[in-house]
């Protein structure tokens, strides 16, 4: 994940030019000599001279050209990057230069584990203003968790009601028992008061009645 920002595009810019230059300047030292050979004149003291020049003139000139494109105190837009699925410490420290990240709230998700980002506001690709920008994003707090809630010595049909409310599913499997009746909760799988992702299932194992 990078940040497509303007300091790398304008170091790509300095160097672009700075090879477009020196290839003029090459360009020229080149139609010099043939001009001096076409006149015949001694070309040595030419060639060195105008390679010199070309070679003092390239870096100033390149310069010149970034500032006059981006002059000092100018505000800078950047896309935003999409930060959505990636954790929030990580964002909020390697993205400190370009923007100040804070948590807007939190929510639940199935899709993105707890700590991670969920959307954030502005949007991925928006303009924003480097350094002063703020960043506001949901965070996620993974799967909620409900706990198994206690049926021990329930009878089924209340246990499965109360599985329900809670959004949990359910599996019933039957087992001989001395102590309790027929039709009545023995043990759950996971145990009672077990914290759980909503939508698990839990196993109630039921009386089946004396063998």
């Amino acid at each position: 994940m990078g940040f497509c920002g303007t300091q790398y595009i304008n170091e790509m810019m300095f160097w672009f030019l700075a090879a477009l230059i020196t290839l003029a300047m090459f360009a020229v030292s080149l139609l010099w000599i043939k001009h001096n050979r076409n006149t015949k004149k001694k070309t040595t003291t030419s060639v060195i001279s105008a390679s010199v020049s070309a070679l003092l003139a390239v870096y100033p000139v390149t310069a010149f050209v970034i500032l006059f494109l981006n002059p000092p105190g100018v505000q800078r837009l950047d896309p935003m990057v999409d930060l959505t699925g990636y954790d929030y410490n990580y964002c909020k420290t390697y993205y400190a230069e370009y923007f100040e990240l804070s948590v807007s709230g939190e929510e639940y998700s199935d899709e993105y584990p707890k700590g991670t980002i969920i959307r954030h506001e502005p949007r991925a690709k928006v303009p924003i203003i480097r350094g002063s920008s703020e960043v506001r994003c949901v965070v996620s707090k993974g799967v909620r968790q409900v706990a198994v809630c206690n049926v021990i010595a329930l009878n089924v049909e209340t246990a499965e009601k109360m599985l329900a409310a809670n959004e949990l599913e359910y599996e019933i499997k039957y087992e001989p028992s001395e102590e309790y009746e027929e039709g009545i909760v023995i043990s759950t799988e996971p145990e009672r008061n077990t914290e759980v992702p909503v939508g698990s299932t839990v196993t109630l194992y039921v009386s089946g009645g004396k063998e």
